[in-house]
């Protein structure tokens, strides 16, 4: 990626389950992290049950579906100061 904006897909999974991001969404380099944390906080948020987030990553792919980042859930929750396995 470079500095300016480019579309991403931010997909979630846990190697089981997959939470598709089909639309993308424009993303700077500077910015992807946030969106990756942002990403996958709102998806721990939106589950109903308490679940152990610990195995889900954020798989982030450009427009023409090369690899751009891994991020684990784990790593995601420390930044924003919440427990994965309690997010729910």
């Amino acid at each position: 990626m470079t500095t300016s904006q480019e579309r991403c897909h931010v997909h979630c999974t846990d190697g089981l389950d997959v939470v598709f991001d089909l639309k993308g969404r424009a993303v700077s380099d500077e910015d992807l992290r946030p969106v990756c944390a942002t990403v996958a906080f709102e998806l721990m948020q939106s589950c109903a049950a308490p679940l152990d987030w610990s195995a889900w990553i954020v798989d982030v792919h450009d427009a023409y579906g090369q690899h751009v980042m891994t991020m684990g859930f784990d790593e995601i929750a420390n930044e924003v100061g919440c427990l994965p396995a309690l997010a729910a």
